[in-house]
């Protein structure tokens, strides 16, 4: 299964969670929530991980989500994305959206977001308007900047608005225009909010945003640095680490994936202090996905970002299993010369496959199929778990890593085809399944 099927499933799931929904208690009699979404959970908006972070050429690219450029700036004709950048080319939109959702045009839902007396029916259409597409951002964009804002009196109303602004104001746009600029200022605003609901709510969209928001609200790092060191709420700081791999990745420049420029100089500091020094594991982790998210740093920033990183390796500094394992990761992915001199760090992540813990065996086998054709000399320590593993899990990741090394498709189909034949967990005949349709898809197109 290659990293655009995994990326595909994961979404997938994410529609069937939505749309297991229909209403939600505590709403008045007749107020639904639209099955696709879910209160309390912004749409998503899609983050495009890089063409390869560590990989600048694109050797193992991951998936970039339609409508998305490389580096996580959505598709908006018409919006250059840093000095000198040529707009991203214009995508003709097929999808069909709906033109009602619970038998309300989009007229009545933004005019109930504006006028209803009851919040729940406010908040009920705020969290409507996105299904109607670039209809719903047309007829409501400026409605739902007056629900972020001090006009709507009602709290919960304005934190689905936020909720919902990246995927409305950004994601639909068609150019740069004031709902988008007021939106994201007052996104930007709420990241010093007093309540921590409220900047909680702000960094999650701060987050969905990406790099976009650093271009035109350059004071966002800084406030989101802030909220990354708030020693009271380890949620918090996560999720700011979070926002700042996003916000913090470089600005695509061109079409080609070598047209970028490096992350942002400022976020990668932060995030390598925060990776050395955070008494949370889980803050620490996070920080290592935002880096790996980011790529590789700027050549001026090169020696700094080695030097943290091997800190944090000494078991003296960093004793979370799980943290170490992905630093590895980080650094052949990250590193310009890729797994070149770094083969130390890829026998370590190896190790791994024989610990005692299953989810130490499920995070490597992960780890694995993250590196791809980078970790293609581990190929036979992957099939040894596929052929001996009990564990269901680790067995359907580790198929799943081999299929991200499209050079040995001749070794692994074969394998695969056994699995499927003979396995005796159904679950696991599914993923090796799915895993041939893909390496064969794979070689159809060669």
């Amino acid at each position: 299964m290659s990293p655009s099927r995994i990326s595909a499933f994961a979404f997938l799931a994410i529609l069937l969670t939505f749309a297991a929904i229909s209403a939600q208690p505590g709403l008045p009699p007749g107020v639904k929530v639209p099955p696709q979404i879910k209160p309390g959970v912004p749409p998503v908006v899609p983050k495009a991980p890089i063409p390869g972070p560590g990989d600048p050429k694109g050797k193992n690219p991951l998936p970039i989500p339609p409508g998305m450029n490389p580096g996580g700036v959505p598709a908006i004709p018409g919006i250059p994305t840093g000095p000198g950048a040529a707009p991203p080319p214009e995508k003709k939109d097929n999808i069909n959206w709906p033109k009602e959702v619970n038998g309300k045009n989009v007229e009545t839902i933004v005019k109930e977001m504006r006028t209803h007396s009851d919040p729940a029916y406010r908040e009920a259409a705020i969290r409507a308007l996105p299904l109607f597409g670039p209809k719903g951002r047309e007829a409501g964009a400026d409605a739902l900047v007056e629900a972020m804002s001090n006009k709507e009196s009602d709290i919960n109303v304005r934190l689905a608005a936020v909720g919902v602004a990246p995927a409305v104001l950004l994601g639909l746009a068609k150019a740069p225009d004031a709902a988008l600029n007021n939106g994201l200022g007052l996104i930007v605003g709420m990241l010093t909010h007093e309540m921590l609901n409220v900047r909680f709510e702000a960094v999650l969209a701060a987050g969905n945003v990406g790099p976009y928001l650093r271009t035109v609200q350059p004071s966002a790092v800084d406030k989101l640095k802030t909220n990354a060191r708030m020693g009271s709420s380890w949620h918090m700081r996560r999720a700011a680490v979070a926002a700042l791999g996003s916000v913090g990745q470089g600005i695509q420049t061109g079409e080609g994936p070598d047209d970028k420029s490096p992350p942002d100089t400022v976020t990668v500091a932060s995030l390598l202090d925060i990776l050395k020094v955070d008494n949370c594991a889980a803050v620490r982790k996070e920080s290592v996905n935002a880096l790996i998210a980011l790529g590789p740093v700027a050549a001026s920033q090169q020696k700094a970002w080695r030097a943290a990183l091997d800190y944090v390796l000494n078991k003296s500094n960093e004793k979370d299993k799980s943290v170490l394992l992905w630093v590895h990761v980080l650094i052949i992915r990250n590193d310009p010369n890729g797994l070149k001199g770094n083969e130390l760090h890829l026998d370590a992540i190896a190790k791994v496959l024989g610990a005692p813990e299953p989810v130490g065996r499920l995070e490597a086998c992960q780890a694995l199929g993250v590196l791809g054709e980078d970790a293609v000399t581990k190929l036979q320590d992957l099939i040894d778990i596929i052929n001996k593993e009990k564990e269901v899990l680790v067995v359907a990741a580790a198929i799943i890593a081999v299929t991200a090394m499209p050079s040995k498709d001749a070794v692994t189909v074969p394998i695969l085809k056994n699995v499927k034949a003979t396995h005796p967990n159904e679950d696991i005949k599914k993923v090796a399944s799915e895993a041939i349709d893909v390496l064969e898809g794979r070689k159809k197109k060669k």
